[in-house]
């Protein structure tokens, strides 16, 4: 084989990789973009794939297309130390977020580790020793990859699921769209068509409590891109319209409030009081309203009245709840009825059943998946 410098050869990967992720073909130009290189070195670049590292290339000339003939190329697996920390960061996140064993996440840490030097090596290392030492949950972990299968193969599921506030699991025929962890939630869901209901919902995985692959056929509506589905949303409730929603947060967290992006529409604004005021294009729900409930009496709801009533209910609740006297403000100017001492989300989960947390937040019927 030719020697190939170690830049062009990194170019080449790169190359490669566009040229993987676009299955029906890319442009020499847009691969000249992306590359930042003149479309003459692109043309080389192809060569050269073809020539000295046994790339089979196809051409449409007609569409000014290329891309690699399927089945004949299996991709090496290489990181450079950034892409490795990435992954490493990734699969760290996954690993807060599920609290047990998870052999595929393990399996994953091990690959890792194996085209990783240290230190990050001997990091990895200490994750999988760490990851050994949790309790385990087969069946979770089996209804994943369940699921996962019927989404990749477009094959519909038949679940029992367990819907938050019912006495018993009920059965539904679904057609995952996207599977999508939640940090908030430390949960992973499945967004899918549910038969029973005729309606696109989110289901948590959890409490899923058995699943069957079907032979049935579906396709995800061309238009469906869980991103933009989800865009509306605080975090993975999904119901209600988006609304212009403004949260103060006092001088002690303010801070936090500018170095933080709760989601893409947020614009934080700093006040001469030294206050700060979040805008965000969201909908009312109940993650939003338990995330405003974190904050005590540093955060106070200014627009929309909608969302202050939820919050001051869902207070006044938790007072009565911890026997506080009701009816007291906080200093920070919170609706009548908001005591300084709300604690905070997580204590408002810990030991209530499914139906006084409804009762808590006054949570829309359809959002009860």
């Amino acid at each position: 084989m030719e020697h190939i410098g170690y830049d062009r050869k990194a170019r080449l990967l790169n190359v490669l990789y566009i040229l993987i992720s676009h299955p029906h073909g890319i442009r020499a130009c847009e691969l000249a973009s992306r590359c930042g290189v003149h479309v003459r070195t692109t043309y080389r670049d192809l060569d050269a794939l073809q020539e000295h590292m046994d790339v089979k290339l196809w051409q449409d000339r007609a569409a000014g297309l290329w891309g690699i003939v399927e089945g004949t190329y299996l991709p090496p697996v290489a990181f450079s130390r950034p892409e490795a920390m990435a992954i490493f960061l990734a699969a760290r996140l996954l690993l807060a977020q599920h609290r047990v064993y998870n052999p595929h996440i393990a399996t994953t840490f091990r690959k890792l580790s194996a085209v990783v030097d240290a230190p990050l090596r001997d990091e990895v290392r200490k994750t999988l020793d760490w990851m050994e030492k949790r309790k385990t949950n087969p069946r979770l972990v089996d209804t994943l990859n369940t699921l996962t299968e019927c989404w990749l193969q477009r094959r519909q599921a038949r679940i029992r699921y367990w819907t938050l506030g019912r006495a018993a699991p009920i059965e539904r025929v679904i057609e995952p769209y996207f599977i999508h962890p939640s940090v908030l939630s430390n949960a992973t869901y499945i967004i899918a068509y549910c038969h029973l209901r005729r309606h696109i919902l989110v289901f948590r995985l959890d409490r899923v409590e058995d699943v069957t692959c079907l032979e049935e056929r579906y396709e995800v509506p061309d238009d469906f891109d869980a991103n933009v589905y989800l865009s509306p949303y605080f975090d993975i409730t999904a119901t209600g319209e988006p609304q212009v929603v403004k949260l103060r947060f006092n001088e002690q967290v303010a801070r936090i409030a500018r170095e933080t992006a709760w989601h893409d529409s947020q614009i934080t604004e700093p006040q001469t009081d030294g206050s700060a005021i979040v805008t965000m294009n969201v909908a009312i729900t109940t993650d939003l309203v338990s995330f405003v409930l974190g904050w005590s009496d540093m955060v106070e709801v200014l627009r929309p009245a909608s969302l202050r009533r939820r919050v001051a209910r869902a207070a006044r609740r938790v007072a009565a709840l911890y026997g506080e006297a009701p009816g007291v403000s906080s200093t920070t100017g919170s609706p009548a009825g908001v005591k300084s001492s709300v604690p905070p989300a997580g204590a408002l989960h810990a030991g209530r059943t499914a139906g006084r947390q409804l009762e808590l937040f006054g949570t829309d019927p359809r959002a009860r998946i």
